[in-house]
């Protein structure tokens, strides 16, 4: 039916192999979450626009004869696989083969030609390795999303079947991605092949016996007939990746697109959409998400444009109230402390290195905090959530959105991201090489909505000097007409305002360390020297701090999270928080919900 080919690669050449381990097990995301991500955003980026995009996971197992089948399709890896000193235990256990089958529906397939590198789907996915042509919308554009699949077998090994719009019948092909290795006196390349014969020109031709693919798909669960999309099929799938790792996965990355009723997922026997969605993620999302306040949102994005727009665009200037007239500030704050969403469209000027600068824009959505909620943020670039860019909210106590889907901003943004599409990298190659003053372009997007927070939510937030004026006041003496000591007052002289660099904000059964304005001037790594104790009347909580109290050395119910810093536990009651990033942050949870926390963040005046 097919062979496995690998390529021989010549002595002289350069050796780099695929770090695909590196790229999809890290502190951003797991294997699982990883291959969830990858998946969606692929099958998004090739929607045919004739409804929702429709994926389904089907995990199952396969015994007897039809494991041995399968085994007979991938044992002349072994002797590869052995050559990169990885483990070949699977194939000695043939008797139960898990495997995970992938496929998509209402999108186009892998389009393009067979036989030649045209920079469309087809070769991009099988040929190209950390390259891609995706822009725009397109979620990917690192060319290394298509290694989890790799990643995700014990034998590093996938199939992939496709139906093309205008194509009469399936194609068929196989990949596996390991390291160059020898066998005998010859070098191999990483990447090796499954496919029927060679075309003049050298490249691969996938299967095309339609019988051979239907007995294929029969063998292993797939489900495509005349529907146009793509099938995957993962052989020996790796330990942790189960129904339960897939849909908290969904419900954690796509919970957006969902929502506004663009995907359905189907993983097993669940079904995952807009009517189920909600009932879903109260058993599988495993963090604060405002389930609620994302529909909200989605349901105003596909309603209408926004109820405001800026008068100004951002990208050479922050948001602020310049941006506004006072009448709209006005309402904006009406608005929002009346509890009512909050929707502002931002003009952005982008400014592209080969060509005229050109106006996009992002939408922002902005909602006053209820009473018990936690603060949310969702940064959204298409179907694309940024988890970890919900630090550029930190400190607003609200409920916020920034949608971006506009084509020229989805390229500006999609150039900054990282593989694993969870924040915008400032210094990105692809952004550097494609704009000019990409950095401040940037950060002034990323700030919008905590700018825009900070200007309509500043009445609510204000600090009332004069609240306890009549309860505790003391009168000031009278001036005195006579005697010879009058003196006239002295000027008090002007001090320059200090910016703060560390903001502490409180929350139930802990506090939150992050940075301020002042950060931004510090040169990195700096140590935060951070002292805790709770509140006494008429003493020094920290002189009278006791192990009792909390033992942060010992306390197993104390939780701590870091971002952009590294945690040491100096003592029993001081931390040392070394920073890497003006973007730090601490989180830390446990303590005594009826007892007043005190917390000291000092900056020591020296780096480490």
């Amino acid at each position: 039916m097919g062979h496995w080919e690998f390529e021989s690669v010549p002595p002289s050449m350069v050796r780099m192999d695929p770090n695909q381990g590196d790229q999809f097990n890290n502190d951003d995301v797991d294997l699982g979450e990883a291959l969830v991500r990858e998946v969606i955003q692929n099958s998004s980026d090739a929607a045919s626009g004739t409804g929702p995009i429709k994926v389904r996971f089907q995990l199952s197992k396969l015994q007897g004869n039809d494991a041995e089948k399968l085994g007979e399709y991938l044992q002349a890896l072994r002797p590869h696989i052995e050559a990169c000193k990885f483990d070949c235990a699977p194939f000695d256990n043939n008797e139960t083969i898990r495997i995970l089958a992938i496929e998509d529906f209402n999108t186009v397939g892998l389009t393009g030609r067979f036989d030649a590198q045209d920079g469309e789907n087809f070769a991009s996915f099988w040929r190209n390795f950390a390259r891609s042509n995706k822009s725009g919308k397109e979620g990917g554009r690192w060319g290394l999303g298509k290694l989890v699949f790799s990643s995700a077998s014990q034998v590093r090994a996938f199939f992939g079947m496709t139906k093309r719009h205008g194509d009469a019948g399936l194609s068929l092909m196989g990949q596996t991605v390991l390291e160059h290795h020898d066998i005998g006196d010859i070098t191999y390349h990483p990447h090796g092949f499954w496919f029927a014969d060679r075309y003049e020109n050298t490249f691969q031709r996938p299967i095309s016996d339609q019988e051979k693919i239907e007995e294929f798909s029969n063998l292993v669960g797939l489900q495509r007939a005349e529907q146009s999309g793509l099938s995957i099929l993962i052989p020996y799938l790796a330990n942790g990746i189960d129904e339960d790792a897939i849909i908290s996965g969904v419900v954690a990355n796509y919970y957006f697109p969902i929502l506004s009723g663009k995907l359905e997922v189907e993983v097993g026997e669940t079904v995952i959409n807009s009517g189920s969605f909600l009932k879903i993620a109260q058993e599988y999302s495993q963090g604060h998400i405002p389930f609620g306040f994302v529909k909200e949102v989605s349901d105003a994005v596909r309603g209408a444009i926004p109820d405001f727009t800026s008068q100004a665009d951002v990208g050479k200037s922050e948001l602020s109230e310049n941006h506004f007239s006072a009448e709209e500030v006005e309402l904006l704050k009406e608005q929002y402390a009346s509890g009512n969403l909050v929707s502002v469209r931002v003009p952005v000027l982008l400014r592209p290195k080969n060509d005229p600068d050109v106006k996009s824009y992002i939408d922002l959505y902005l909602k006053s905090l209820p009473d018990g909620d936690q603060p949310f943020a969702l940064f959204s670039r298409g179907p694309i959530i940024l988890s970890r860019e919900r630090r550029q909210f930190l400190g607003a106590m609200a409920l916020g959105a920034l949608v971006a889907n506009d084509q020229q901003i989805a390229q500006f943004l999609g150039d900054a991201e990282n593989p694993a599409h969870t924040r915008w990298n400032p210094h990105a190659e692809k952004l550097k090489n494609g704009w000019r003053m990409p950095q401040e372009t940037l950060a002034t997007i990323r700030h919008s909505l905590k700018n825009l927070y900070d200007l309509i939510a500043e009445q609510e937030e204000m600090e009332d000097t004069d609240v306890l004026l009549d309860f505790f006041s003391i009168k000031e003496p009278e001036d005195s007409t006579t005697g010879q000591n009058r003196k006239s007052p002295k000027p008090k002289p002007f001090v320059e305002p200090h910016e703060t660099a560390i903001r502490i904000q409180p929350k139930s059964g802990g506090f939150q360390i992050y940075p301020g304005p002042g950060a931004a001037a510090w040169k990195f790594p700096r140590i935060i020297r951070i002292r805790l104790a709770y509140d006494m009347i008429g003493a020094n909580p920290f002189k009278r701090y006791s192990p009792f109290d909390f033992d942060l050395q010992k306390g197993k119910e104390i939780e701590i999270k870091s971002q952009e810093s590294d945690v040491r536990v100096l003592s029993s009651n001081i931390l040392a928080l070394v920073v890497t990033s003006p973007e730090f942050h601490l989180d830390v949870v446990g303590f005594d919900t009826n007892r007043d926390l005190i917390v000291e963040a000092r900056a020591a005046d020296k780096t480490s």
